[in-house]
């Protein structure tokens, strides 16, 4: 009995030392203008435990005798509030002014930016976003230094996107890590709602480093939204609508300027002029119809090919302004246990040139549940399905020579053509007629991307997380290649092309994470495991005769020809081990160390093995009691030196030969009849021999804050060393070797150096003018340093081979003969060296080597793809309820190879249309001028070879985005139910400054051989659109 009232006595007592410990205060959490802030974390000092404010800014919390609170949210100064006996707590948050405070994404874990030694870029997602963005990827152009972002310009084509230039031979696509999704294809970024993100950060030295072989070309890391717990539960719609164009055409000849070129050629060439359509005679006579013979059949009989008053103006018709619509609707909210964010978002963008376009639907629920105080759970599901439709194929090409005396279609309604290559009308096919046939041609994904996450608090400061992320893919194509009886070489079988490709790519990371605090000191730990698989499965089926081109019967089973089937697979997987520690001495002393060991299945076992480490420091100099108060509010130095690896191919295991299986390549019927045999094809050569590439980086950088941080901005310096690149050796098998693709190898090495600037400034003037601009340029070079063969030449083309990599030279620089000018006379020609082909009016070429003799020896660097440095801008304007941002970035010192310059400037097709730069001809009454004399046919190797007049200035400035937009008061909107009404004008691609030629300065190159030659690429497009946001 005294031992239970014992019991029962000391129970009591600690109930009471419990109750008198622990004390609920409530509290709420304010701007200084009053409005309640929600989502602020409430914890305990020193401790994980705490909660976060509902959407009205009120928060409750126990807390015990002596402890304090401390009270954060993004973009405002952090307080630390001792309680004592208080039970309620109202807290003002000021906005911040401290560059240090925001938190970034630096991997797997998070870091406040002051702790940061490590180069990580951000980009202000708001501003990114309010422009019509078809591709996420468009977010980060000229946002972040260092980061280059080109699409094709073709709606829905996935970019080619670059962190610090080009630093190998092979694949330069860095990582991206959507969520808990891990993947280096760049098409995942055509299947995200720009309008889902919340935060984009690049990793672009050292920080790289706990992704090991994959790091080396940078980490991309973007987090969607998950709404916040505590929020009352939002809605936001918004919907635009406008329309795209191409605002830049090469002007071209009409067609009497092209009667008169190709007279001219003709007398410069000697002959009596004479041709199918222009008559003979002093003067050529523009017909008003064609004579041509017509093609057979019933819908040819009474046709005529009557000319278009003028000539046809073959870009005005492939080119046309279309419409673009964008509808996304999104909600979030949040209880105390929980929070979720879920949208749905339809895109249409037609393509600017006819018959082509990409359409999207998305649909995208995040969500994580508190399952108690120590155990949290969550996911992220993507799914998005899109349909590319027509093909833009050799149109722009196409456009470029055909005569302008074919007519868009005949008397009849058929289309037109050359009909014959004798009438003198070219060997062009139609452009308009390949756009329209194509026009129910298709490219449909379904991308489905998600990952699902447990984390666990063990014990305070230590932390276990358990990641699963998949990107499943499941693409369909289809192609059908008409009949084109109206060309002069028409085709004899339509053809179906129809395939289907599947892509799955699964990993699986567990990351135990431990911080701790003692004294001056804080320490935080990351130890982790992760394991990756990818793999990629095609089938592809042709077949040929077709007696309906209909789309209703384009099916492998209507045609008559013999099915061919291919396909193939690949797959390749990782494993790694990694760690992680960020350790700092009372705030203003910062190291980081990093390792990671990853093995892959890409390589042979001897290889397959590497280890990463990377080691970083940083010093605020301005927390120092000896740093002076004055111009700088903040002053930080950082450095970092790290190895990175590269182990990403477009083959799965190049270390072994690849045979296939093919009934169109390696079945073969040995006794010239009956069946044929089943075989083997080798289509590519193994290299046992080849490891990963290693990079080292190395970066310097300091970050500074200008008069109470008005002016924010960093430096970084870097300089990045590639050993062992990987390319496939074009030089390891001969024109008479084995029909297979030529082995990788590792082929060399090269470095690229680089300053990246980046500054901010944001302020407000007294009768409420709020102003901000934040800039950055990235200067970057780059030389290859070693190569196992003299050189290695890219872009193979009518002119011969175009780039050129070689030692102590950029990589895929433009190679070729310099032209000084052209001949005026025959003294000219005979006091210059020897030149076959050369004559008055002709291009004279340099003597470089020099010998007195114009070779292949004269060949020379004619110019360079790379910049010598990009920028971005971003403007942004706002007073009462208006608001106004516009963005600019560009390119300055690069060059293009502009190859399209042999289609209409020299005669490869003479009676294909020009431009109206040959008016500019060499004669002996224009002897200062820019091309050389017309002639029926090319001359003196002018369009057979590379020479640097094809090399033009590709420098530009565009207006990448521009928006204009006005917010209706809170009375206004509130009659509508809504919490918010704004709406807005919004285009993008408005205006671009450039001396280049050709349609478009800003092109993509997949291929880091055969970079900066632009081969008549679809151009980029204008929007113009008008929308509005309501949010409820």
């Amino acid at each position: 009995m005294k031992k239970n009232r014992l019991l029962t006595f000391l129970f009591t007592l600690l109930i009471g030392v419990f109750t008198y410990a622990q004390t609920s205060v409530n509290g709420t959490v304010t701007d200084n203008q009053g409005q309640p802030i929600p989502g602020v974390a409430v914890i305990i000092a020193g401790t994980s435990q705490g909660t976060t404010t509902d959407f009205d800014g009120n928060f409750s919390i126990e807390v015990g005798e002596g402890q304090q609170l401390e009270i954060s949210s993004i973009g405002f100064t952090t307080q630390v509030i001792s309680v004592g006996d208080q039970t309620t707590v109202n807290v003002v948050l000021q906005e911040s002014i401290e560059i240090l405070d925001e938190i970034v994404v630096s991997g797997y874990t998070t870091q406040s930016r002051r702790t940061l030694s490590g180069a990580v870029g951000t980009v202000n997602v708001e501003d990114a976003v309010k422009t019509p963005v078809v591709n996420a990827a468009d977010a980060l152009q000229g946002r972040v230094a260092g980061v280059n972002v080109i699409g094709s310009g073709s709606p829905g084509a996935s970019p080619v996107i670059t962190v610090r230039g080009y630093a190998t031979t092979n694949n330069n696509s860095p990582l991206y890590v959507i969520d808990g999704v891990q993947t280096q294809d760049a098409n995942v970024f055509n299947s995200i709602n720009p309008k889902d993100i919340e935060y984009i950060s690049v990793l672009k030295d050292g920080a790289a480093a706990i992704y090991g072989a994959r790091a080396s070309n940078g980490v991309i890391i973007i987090n969607t939204k998950d709404g916040d717990y505590n929020q009352k539960s939002t809605l936001e719609v918004e919907i635009y609508s406008g329309n795209t164009d191409v605002t830049r055409f090469p002007d071209m000849l009409n067609v009497d300027q092209h009667a008169q070129m190709i007279w001219q050629s003709k007398i410069n060439d000697g002959q009596t002029p004479s041709h199918p359509q222009y008559g003979s005679g002093g003067s050529p006579v523009v017909p008003s119809v064609l004579n041509v013979p017509m093609p057979a059949g019933a819908e040819y009989v009474g046709a005529e090919a009557r000319v278009t008053p003028g000539g046809t103006d073959w870009f005005d018709a492939i080119f046309d302004p279309a419409p673009v619509q964008s509808v996304d609707i999104s909600a979030s909210g949040g209880s105390e246990s929980g929070r979720y964010h879920m949208s749905v978002g339809y895109l249409n963008r037609e393509g600017a040139m006819i018959h082509t376009g990409f359409e999207r639907v998305q649909t995208r629920l995040n969500s994580e549940f508190k399952i108690n105080d120590r155990i949290t759970v969550g996911e992220h599901l993507n799914a998005s399905f899109s349909n590319r439709t027509g093909s833009s194929g050799g149109a722009v090409q196409s456009a470029s020579f055909s005569s302008p005396l074919v007519p868009l279609r005949d008397s009849n309604g058929n289309f037109a053509g050359s009909y014959s290559n004798a009438m003198g009308l070219g060997i062009s096919n139609s452009p308009f007629a390949d756009l329209n046939r194509a026009k129910n041609n298709f490219g449909k994904d379904l991308f489905v991307t998600g990952d699902i996450y447990a984390q666990i608090r063990l014990m305070d400061g230590l932390n276990f997380k358990s990641t699963a992320g998949l990107k499943m893919s499941h693409g369909h194509y289809r192609t059908f290649s008409a009949l084109n009886p109206e060309h002069g070489e028409a085709v004899s079988n339509n053809t179906l092309y129809e395939g289907s490709n599947i892509s799955t790519e699964w990993n699986w990371s567990n990351t135990l994470n431990y911080n701790t605090a003692f004294g001056d000191h804080t320490l935080d730990v990351l130890l982790g495991t992760e394991a990756v698989k990818s793999s990629y499965k095609t089938n592809d089926q042709l077949r040929t005769g077709y007696l309906f081109e209909d789309p209703e019967f384009y099916t492998m089973s209507s045609g008559s020809g013999t099915p061919i089937v291919s396909g193939g697979r690949s797959s390749y997987s990782l494993y790694s081990l990694f760690g992680s520690a960020n350790y700092t001495f009372k705030g203003k002393y910062f190291l980081t160390a990093t390792v990671r060991q990853d093995e892959t299945s890409r390589f042979a076992k001897a290889g397959s093995a590497g280890v990463f480490p990377a080691l970083s420091a940083g010093w605020l100099i301005s927390d120092e009691s000896f740093f002076p108060d004055g111009i700088f509010s903040t002053l930080k130095l950082r450095a970092s030196y790290a190895t990175l690896g590269n182990q990403s191919l477009n083959q799965s295991n190049p270390d072994v030969n690849i045979s296939q299986l093919r009934e169109d390549g390696a079945f073969y019927v040995f006794a010239g009849a009956g069946s044929a045999q089943t075989g083997a094809l080798l289509v590519s050569k193994g290299n046992p021999l080849l490891t990963w590439e290693e990079t080292t980086s190395t970066n310097f950088a300091v970050d500074f804050g200008l008069w109470d941080n008005k002016i924010t901005g960093s430096i970084d310096i870097y300089k990045n060393e590639t050993n062992d690149l990987i390319s496939q050796d074009t030089n390891a098998l001969s024109s008479t070797a084995i029909d297979a693709a030529a082995p990788y190898v590792n082929l060399g090495s090269m470095e690229a150096t680089g300053t990246e600037i980046s500054l901010s400034y944001a302020n407000e003037t007294s009768n409420g003018l709020r102003y901000g601009i934040t800039a950055n340029i990235t200067a970057e070079d780059n030389k290859v340093t070693s190569l196992i063969a003299d050189s290695y030449s890219g872009f193979d083309s009518r002119m011969g081979f175009l780039t050129r990599t070689e030692v102590g030279q950029p990589i895929s620089s433009f190679y070729g003969r310099i032209v000084d000018g052209i001949f005026q006379n025959a003294g000219e020609v005979s006091a210059h060296a020897s030149q076959d082909g050369a004559a008055p009016g002709r291009f004279r070429y340099r003597d470089v080597e020099p010998d007195n003799v114009i070779n292949d020896n004269d060949r020379t660097w004619i110019g360079s793809p790379h910049a010598d440095f990009t920028f971005g801008l971003n403007l942004n304007l706002g007073y009462r309820n208006w608001d106004v941002s516009a963005f600019f970035n560009g390119s300055q010192g690069n060059d293009i190879y502009n190859y399209t310059k042999l289609y209409y400037e020299f005669p490869l097709f003479f009676n294909g249309n020009r431009s109206t730069a040959i008016l500019d001809s060499w004669s002996s009454t224009n002897t200062d001028a820019a091309l050389p004399a017309l002639s029926e046919t090319i001359q003196n190797n002018e369009g057979t070879q590379a020479n640097s007049y094809f090399v033009e200035d590709g420098s530009y400035i565009r207006l990448r985005s521009l928006q204009i937009g006005y917010s209706f008061s809170d009375d206004i909107a509130a009659k509508i139910g809504a919490r918010s009404l704004r709406v807005f004008y919004s285009g993008s691609n408005l205006l671009t400054i450039t001396n280049y030629s050709g349609l478009d300065p800003e092109f993509a190159s997949g291929n880091p051989l055969a970079l900066g030659v632009y081969n008549s690429n679809y151009p980029s497009s204008s929007v113009s659109a008008i929308g509005v946001n309501i949010k409820f």
